[in-house]
């Protein structure tokens, strides 16, 4: 009973406490303000800013060993960040590339309209790429700043916002990338100094677009997606000079003139959802950008054939009737590619959209054994009656071993391949395709490793299997 007591007292106490301090509680002020995420603009300005102490990333294919700070050069200083850009044959990497990402919440960047740096090369380049945004999760505010000539003599680049509005808490504040395509494959020097975010009262966008300003249609299927690309922003600069820089979806607002029909969300991924036309528009920083979207959606897929071999004459790389006998992946992200593959789930189960393709692949995560298989099947479906569909059948050789160039032009070492065309479509309509395992493979395919297509542009695939 006597801690009752206490516990009835100390309640009494707190009660009283509240309603004393509910009768002192007063509104905040206008001008009071809250507490939020830094504004800090410099990153590095002889020495790094506010980055923490975990703040370099490589990119996963570069090579990692290629940052240091030079306490020699310097813009108008004696120290710089220095980067060694490989030898494109250097077997640790062959370019450089990485972020430089705060450790710790993000930056509060909406105060500013541009990143900007100076840098130099221990000769005449071309930088690849460079800009802010990139944080290793979703990315949403990527920017970019593409092939820029830079010198032997320090020079300033301006990398323009295109909405300052959405950078709330930014961590991703400085990247790079930077290879030898134009240097013979020989490596060389950079250096990066007085890398920090400005207001530049004169910096005016001039226009910006999405499809690189194109008017564009496309014929599609309910539960087909896509991913608006091509969208960029040119600006004027200071000194009369128009920049443009390349950037995420997120930075714009995305319009369908019909939702019921197509749907397209913040990151640009377009959703058709039922029949008829929609035009997919946007718009930056509340002006009308250049290009759309014109979709005409023709409602459910036609149903692909159902194939009739047995189970155990076939080796599955992608259909619903059989059980795949490798996993694969079907978008390899091969350098210059265009190509969008979407996996595309209809009433009669999944198939593989292709769309804007020039050159992409189907890698198996492990090869197949095909040698008492016969051919490969193929079910295509297109909407363009010209289409040509190019498809490669890829082995890895007797050492198992994927050589230089094997996914990129004609095999090398002991690797071969097998080259076939689809074509003679009719609109609307599945063609089936059986391409026997001949010419270069035909002796040697108990290694087949994966499955090159080129051509198009547009066309979906089924039923992708090997069999007696």
């Amino acid at each position: 009973m006597k801690t009752n007591r206490i516990q009835i007292k100390t309640i009494g106490v707190l009660v009283a406490s509240l309603l004393i301090f509910s009768g002192c509680e007063r509104e905040l002020s206008d001008d009071a303000i809250l507490p939020g995420f830094p504004t800090t603009a410099e990153i590095y300005t002889d020495n790094f800013i506010g980055l923490g102490t975990n703040f370099y990333f490589p990119f996963a294919d570069a090579k990692p060993d290629v940052f240091s700070v030079d306490e020699s050069v310097g813009y108008k200083s004696n120290s710089s960040i220095r980067i060694d850009v490989p030898n494109a044959n250097d077997p640790s990497g062959a370019y450089a590339g990485a972020i430089f990402r705060e450790d710790g919440p993000g930056r509060d960047l909406t105060g500013y309209d541009a990143l900007t740096l100076y840098v130099r090369a221990s000769q005449g380049v071309n930088l690849g790429s460079v800009g802010f945004g990139i944080d290793y999760t979703q990315d949403k505010y990527q920017v970019s700043l593409n092939n820029v000539s830079i010198g032997t003599n320090w020079t300033k680049l301006v990398i323009p916002i295109p909405d300052p509005a959405k950078l709330l808490n930014e961590r991703g504040l400085f990247w790079f990338s930077a290879g030898t395509q134009e240097t013979g494959g020989l490596g060389y020097t950079l250096w990066f100094d007085e890398i920090k975010f400005e207001k530049m009262p004169t910096l005016r966008l001039v226009r910006s677009e999405i499809l690189e300003g194109n008017s564009s249609s496309l014929k599609s299927f309910i539960g087909s997606s896509l991913t608006l690309t091509g969208l960029s922003q040119i600006f004027n600069l200071e000194s009369g000079e128009d920049v443009t820089v390349s950037s995420a979806p997120s930075y714009y607002s995305f319009m369908s003139s019909d939702t019921s029909v197509a749907t397209v969300d913040e990151l640009g991924v377009v959703q058709i959802k039922g029949s008829g036309n929609s035009e997919i528009t946007a718009s930056l920083m509340g002006e009308l950008s250049l290009g759309k979207l014109s979709i005409e959606s023709l409602g459910d897929l036609p149903n692909s054939p159902t194939p009739t071999q047995l189970p155990g004459d076939v080796r599955s790389i992608f259909s619903d009737t059989y059980v795949n006998a490798t996993e694969s992946n079907f978008t390899p992200g091969f350098g210059g590619s265009t190509t969008e593959t979407t996996v595309l789930s209809t009433s009669n189960g999944d198939v593989l959209q292709y769309a804007s393709n020039n050159f992409t692949g189907i890698m198996f995560e492990t090869p197949i054994d095909g040698s008492n298989m016969g051919y490969l099947h193929i079910d295509a479906y297109v909407q363009d009656a010209s289409t040509s569909i190019g498809i490669q059948i890829r082995d890895i050789g007797p050492n198992q071993v994927i050589e230089n160039n094997v996914f990129n032009g004609q095999p090398e070492g002991d690797d071969k391949d097998y080259r076939f065309t689809l074509n003679g479509f009719q609109v609307g309509v599945w063609k089936s395709f059986d391409i026997p395992l001949a010419g270069n493979i035909a002796n040697q395919k108990n290694n087949l490793g994966a499955l090159i297509i080129t051509d198009g542009p547009n066309f979906i695939l089924d039923n992708i299997y090997f069999y007696k």
